[in-house]
């Protein structure tokens, strides 16, 4: 009876142990294809950055899109828009200043994979759309650490892609007020705003599902059929 106890005892430890195994291994295919399906790199955070992100939101365009009555979208950010960024000539802009367009503002790294991926993509929607008021911006947030990359790598960097759009340095205070936007310190990230000004998209990651999103909304911006959409993510 003593050895049939036991038996029975190590059949249910080994049936207990076997279950604790398989919920472990299921955990753990489920932390792996959640975190393999998102495509992006993390930011550095800095003071500016950490400033912009618990500062008390106002008038931003993560907030509703009751902002402003006349339109159901709402203008991009002012933190934002009025932010001044170096062109590779030594020249600075506003994103404010190219009102009448509609632009994709993408924030990127040299040294980021997901940013690289999606590049092309970025070089073809400007070859098909750039006649039509349509430009690309890429603004390089800096090495990964906080400082900025030099002009010399940037445009290294965009020879060897065979980028064809418009390219600047982010100071880490608009790279923050973009991260403030979109609450997420991740690149790439991308902002589609209208014509006018307004915020109509906005693209965290990358990976087909974000590129595919991201062009149909680059579409439907340009030929003004588009309807309030979420924010669009990779997949996690």
């Amino acid at each position: 009876m003593q050895v049939f106890c036991m038996i029975m005892l190590i059949a249910v430890f080994d049936r207990n142990y076997m279950s604790e195994i398989r919920s472990n291994l299921f955990a753990f295919i489920i932390f792996c294809i959640v975190f393999s399906g998102f495509a992006a790199c993390s930011a550095p955070q800095n003071d500016a950055m950490n400033t912009a992100n618990t500062a008390k939101p106002s008038n931003t365009a993560d907030t509703a899109a009751t902002t402003d009555k006349s339109s159901e979208y709402p203008p991009l950010a002012s933190g934002l828009a009025d932010s001044e960024f170096e062109l590779l000539d030594g020249t600075k802009f506003k994103v404010s200043d190219r009102k009448g367009k509609v632009l994709l503002l993408n924030i990127w790294g040299t040294w980021c994979q997901p940013c690289r991926a999606e590049m092309p993509h970025l070089v073809a929607l400007q070859n098909k759309y750039g006649a039509q008021g349509f430009e690309v911006i890429g603004l390089n947030i800096g090495d990964g650490e906080g400082t900025p990359e030099t002009i010399e790598e940037i445009k290294a960097f965009a020879t060897s892609m065979k980028l064809n759009y418009t390219l600047a340095r982010s100071p880490n205070a608009a790279t923050a007020q973009f991260y403030k936007i979109t609450k997420q310190q991740v690149v790439p990230q991308t902002l589609v705003v209208d014509r006018d000004g307004r915020l109509r998209g906005v693209f965290i990651g990358g990976g087909p599902r974000v590129v595919n999103s991201m062009t149909a909304t680059v579409a439907k911006v340009i030929d003004g059929t588009q309807s309030v959409a979420e924010p669009q993510t990779a997949p996690n």
